[in-house]
């Protein structure tokens, strides 16, 4: 019996598709060329050098190995929730 079965989980790693992951990396100049350079898009940015991205999996494995790459890690996302946030997140702030 595997160690997955034992607490009742389920486990599928699919290579087909694309997912949302979290990326950090060194160089902000590099964000944007690095992630395209792997047929990923930015979704969110978060700072000049942390943003949501959508990429393959294998892209995403491609990345982990990069010594651009400060930290990539998949992100499970509430649809509506994801929404909200980034309709606040990019709201002008109010000064009263």
């Amino acid at each position: 019996m595997q160690i997955a079965q034992r607490f009742g989980a389920k486990v599928s790693l699919a290579l087909s598709g694309r997912g949302m992951f979290l990326i950090v990396v060194k160089d902000p100049a590099r964000l944007d060329n690095l992630v395209k350079s792997v047929g990923g898009s930015i979704v969110a940015r978060f700072n000049a050098n942390r943003a949501l991205v959508v990429m393959t999996l294998p892209s995403y494995l491609g990345l982990r190995a990069s010594i651009e790459v400060s930290f990539i890690g998949p992100v499970n996302v509430d649809q509506q929730r994801l929404a909200a946030v980034l309709g606040a997140y990019q709201a002008p702030s109010l000064v009263l």
